[in-house]
């Protein structure tokens, strides 16, 4: 009698054990979920259009709303804007701005500087948007010193909110003043979570994507940027070319930065 005691006893605690370790990985399984969103939107911006670049047709040729960002001082910007806006994709200033590295010809024909009075950069800024005037916002090309300069990129967003616009931080610096300044002007903005290339590797620029997709599906929302020409280019084309039904097919709903701006 005490052995078939012992036995019920043992039964039940195992049971009990048992019970115990299902709830709790239920409850983790329910926690895990609970964080990951049905969907997620992605933005997807896309740097250096202007030249006609390396995969400039094929990026525009996606099967995905983007948002093209347009250098405004180069030689084919109205040229590269006009195929965007017949592509159905959303342009953006790519704002030339000085960086704290770098030599300052890689800004630029033209480019906002620290030097700069207000007058001039405010004119520089009407200037971009009379030659791209479907431009929906901006964004910026380089500019880390600019970013972390509260006066001359509070000139920038003065002109941004004059359009209605929307301003992108690429996040060039991790002491960017964007989004405080944003903030105080009322320009809504967004901040680049993601750089999908700069590399020949199109693995890397997969992963880079699948990286962007999970922020998305978790947080509900997230960011990238890309670009045409020799940043990106044809392997950042092939990478989403590739994977945009993974995404898709994963929640991932593809948008612009506009929305997300929204």
């Amino acid at each position: 009698m005490k052995k078939e005691w012992k036995n019920a006893l043992c039964y039940l605690l195992f049971f009990c054990f048992c019970f115990a370790g299902g709830r709790l990985t239920a409850a983790k399984q329910a926690v895990k979920a609970s964080n990951m969103s049905t969907y997620g939107k992605l933005a997807i911006v896309i740097d250096d259009f202007g030249y006609s670049g390396e995969g400039t047709d094929e990026m525009l040729a996606l099967p995905i709303p983007l948002t093209v960002a347009v250098m405004p001082f180069s030689d084919c910007s109205k040229e590269d804007a006009q195929k965007a806006v017949n592509s159905g994709k959303e342009v953006i200033i790519h704002m030339p701005m000085e960086s704290l590295s770098g030599k300052a010809e890689w800004v630029g024909k033209k480019g906002i500087f620290r030097t700069m009075n207000d007058e001039e950069i405010k004119a520089l800024v009407e200037e971009a948007y009379s030659i791209l005037p479907n431009a929906k916002g901006m964004n910026n090309h380089m500019g880390s010193a600019i970013m972390e300069d509260t006066r001359c990129l509070g000139d920038i967003l003065d002109v941004v909110k004059e359009k209605n616009g929307f301003f992108v931080d690429s996040v060039t610096t991790a002491k960017s003043q964007g989004k405080a300044l944003a903030k105080e002007k009322g320009v809504p903005f967004l901040a680049r979570r993601v750089f999908l290339d700069s590399t020949d590797d199109i693995e890397v620029v997969k992963k880079n994507l699948r990286k962007a997709g999970e922020m998305a599906l978790k947080g509900g929302e997230a960011m990238a940027i890309g670009h045409v020409g020799p940043e990106g280019g044809d392997v950042t084309v092939k990478a989403l070319q590739s994977l945009i039904p993974e995404l898709k097919e994963k929640g991932v709903v593809f948008v612009t930065a506009s929305e997300l701006a929204k």
